[in-house]
C-alpha cells in the first residue's frame, strides 16, 4: 500500500549529529536510545565492504539511515566512518510485497 503522506523532501528531513565515536558505539549495540533496524551490505570494492544502516530512536520511535565502509581485508585498517562523518538522515518505512517462485 503506498503511503498515503507525501513524504519531505530529503534535504528537508530531519538529521542526527553523531560523532564517529558514538556511531561506532551505535552500530556495535552500545546505546540505550537507539536500536540497530537493519545493517546491510550494498556493495564491495578492492578494499572496502559498504553497509546501509538504519536505526530507530526508542523515545519517539523515528528511524534514520546512513551508510559506512570498513575494510575489506585484515590489512585494511578502516572502520565505519573513517573517511567521511556520519550522516543520519530520517528516513519512513515503506511496505513492500515481495513475490517469491518455488
Amino acid at each position: 500500500m503506498p503511503n498515503p503522506i507525501p513524504l519531505p523532501p530529503i534535504s528537508e528531513r530531519a538529521k542526527l549529529n553523531f560523532t564517529k565515536e558514538r556511531a561506532r558505539r551505535l552500530k556495535y549495540g552500545g546505546n540505550d536510545a537507539y536500536r540497530v533496524i537493519r545493517n546491510e551490505i550494498t556493495d564491495t570494492s578492492r578494499w572496502s565492504i559498504h553497509y546501509y544502516i538504519v536505526i530507530q530512536r526508542i523515545e519517539d520511535g523515528r528511524f534514520f539511515a546512513d551508510t559506512y565502509s570498513v575494510g575489506a581485508t585484515e590489512s585494511q585498517d578502516e572502520r565505519p566512518w573513517e573517511y567521511n562523518e556520519p550522516n543520519f538522515t530520517e528516513v519512513f518505512p515503506e511496505e513492500k510485497v515481495v513475490i517469491q517462485y518455488k
